[in-house]
């Protein structure tokens, strides 16, 4: 059995070490987001209450029902209007990662203007997810050095078997990190600073800088062949 790698990380929410993380990370970077709904299940029953009145007035506008049903649809994917970012993960390599938790709007803002400012060349897997938060909460700006994993593991895996073409990161680096999947009601405004879920923030990015390297490598070994 291929032996796996350990990953170590690190969590902060406060926003002096937070700002000296960013200060002090080298040239190379992986990230990736966590979200959750905005809705906390108090709001979540309020609007549930609402809903319900609304429907059984028939002079109600139908676009109010629209909207309250939108809010009690979205999911942790859904637009970022309907979600929080809770977590900002950064590997500096495949095995160590710093996981920021992300409790205040002054948080939120200091990472958002890190990421569209700092010449740090950034890593993400699957960015159209991740970038589309970054776009919403910085008025349309975008990492200035980038890359993104799934894109270049999508132009090595081209199948016509969909399941030979897999690239979501646990379908290519389950067999270096393990199963780290967490239940989907996990990603939730109350589970900030969850173990389970901070550990599996870290190994969503220490995978990507893994990811990244793999790549890297296959490339150059095929250019030498």
């Amino acid at each position: 059995m291929e032996k796996q790698i350990k990953v170590n990380y690190e969590y902060s929410d406060s926003y002096n070490v937070i700002r000296q993380w960013l200060e002090d990370l080298p040239y190379l970077i992986a990230c990736d987001f966590e979200a959750a709904v905005k809705l906390t299940s108090e709001e979540r029953a309020k609007y549930e209450k609402t809903l319900k009145e609304l429907k059984e007035n028939e002079e109600v506008e139908y676009l109010n029902i629209k909207t309250i049903e939108s809010l009690l649809n979205a999911l942790a994917l859904s637009h970022p209007s309907r979600v929080n970012i809770t977590h900002l993960s950064i590997a500096t390599s495949p095995s160590e990662a710093k996981v920021i938790i992300v409790n205040s709007p002054e948080v939120l803002s200091l990472i958002m203007d890190y990421l569209v400012t700092t010449d740090v060349k950034q890593i993400w897997h699957n960015a159209s997810f991740d970038f589309k938060h970054i776009f919403h909460h910085t008025d349309g700006q975008m990492p200035k050095d980038f890359e993104d994993t799934q894109i270049l593991a999508k132009t090595i895996l081209n199948h016509v078997e969909v399941h030979k073409a897999g690239t979501r990161l646990k379908d290519l680096a389950g067999h270096k990190y393990g199963d780290w999947a967490v239940a989907a009601d996990m990603f939730d405004m109350s589970n900030l600073y969850d173990e389970k879920l901070l550990k599996y923030a870290a190994i969503d990015a220490c995978a990507t800088f893994w990811l990244w390297e793999s790549i890297n490598r296959y490339i150059i070994e095929q250019k030498e062949q």
